[in-house]
């Protein structure tokens, strides 16, 4: 029952029977002669019930989250939605947090943009779900919050990689698996961003010291993923969260890897925080850092993507 915040005032989305939809595909309709289309990039929001809650490193993830929201809507016009990454909540997705995320997100639905979300290990599916009882639908993965936005020239596919409530490992777990497989085989022409909330994460059992191993805070079925993604040469980006870290990197198969920044804290202070807009054209895409810090020396930063043939 994956869930799009939908307002009825965009035009950009055929499907529209409620404000907080939650359909199994969202079709964007941008005009065929739109050249690109533009997505804002959120992750790690971790916002929690009471927006004055602050962390032990001083930052106030609801007014960071704010901060954003305004940014955001200086572009609006220019913007087809937003995408929320995972780790919507602080800690272990209490009702609370989402009411409050929701409150914050509310000038962006105002505005006319469709939000949508992922979730990560710090959300809980069935509360989430909950806050939105009333409007529950169909997911092509039973027990997975997923869905496909289809825009002009490429398909979003939302994945759902939370395994355990407040526990740090994700799983995209074999039926997910399965249901990539089936919508890459069945539109090898689409160009497919995949978008998750967990970092890729290949343990190589053959250089770790003696007894020690290496804890797994990724994927844990990162091979098989990142096997599946590769076989298909439809599947051009995945983009992630969870390490609260930004980096743009391309494997060996070609696919680009984007590890979004985080809008709460960041664990390393010389990182910057804030979001990134995306401009998806036919042959790839550009990423824009739009950095919380103004001063940050990567406020701006642009990377420029091609797609592997």
């Amino acid at each position: 029952m994956p869930i799009h915040i939908d307002p009825l005032s965009r035009r950009r989305f055929l499907h529209r029977t409620s404000i907080l939809s939650l359909a199994t595909t969202a079709t964007c309709l941008s005009a065929a002669e739109e050249r690109y289309e533009n997505w804002a990039l959120l992750s790690d929001t971790h916002i929690a019930a009471n927006p004055s809650e602050t962390t032990g490193m001083g930052v106030t993830m609801a007014g960071n989250l704010k901060r954003v929201v305004a940014e955001v809507l200086k572009e609006k016009d220019s913007l087809s939605g937003v995408i929320v990454d995972g780790d919507c909540a602080y800690i272990d997705g209490q009702p609370e947090d989402y009411s409050t995320l929701a409150s914050l997100l509310s000038p962006l639905e105002e505005a006319g943009l469709p939000i949508h979300f992922t979730l990560g290990n710090h959300d809980d599916r069935d509360v989430f779900y909950g806050a939105y009882k009333s409007r529950a639908g169909s997911s092509p993965v039973a027990s997975k919050h997923c869905t496909i936005i289809e825009t002009a020239h490429a398909d979003l596919i939302l994945l759902d990689s939370l395994r355990f409530v407040n526990k740090v490992e994700g799983e995209i777990g074999e039926e997910q698996l399965q249901w990539i497989t089936a919508r890459l085989k069945e539109n090898p022409d689409r160009p497919a961003i995949l978008i998750g909330h967990h970092y890729p994460q290949v343990v190589r059992t053959d250089v770790i010291p003696g007894e020690k191993k290496i804890p797994i805070s990724g994927l844990i079925d990162s091979e098989e993923f990142l096997k599946t993604i590769a076989d298909h040469p439809s599947a051009k980006a995945y983009i992630y969260g969870h390490s609260h870290n930004w980096t743009v990197k391309k494997d060996k198969a070609g696919i680009h890897q984007i590890n979004l920044p985080p809008t709460a804290y960041v664990f390393d202070q010389s990182r910057p925080n804030g979001w990134v807009k995306a401009t998806i054209g036919k042959n790839g895409m550009t990423l824009k850092l739009n950095a919380l810090d103004p001063s940050h020396g990567q406020n701006g930063e642009m990377h420029t993507l091609e797609w592997r043939s």
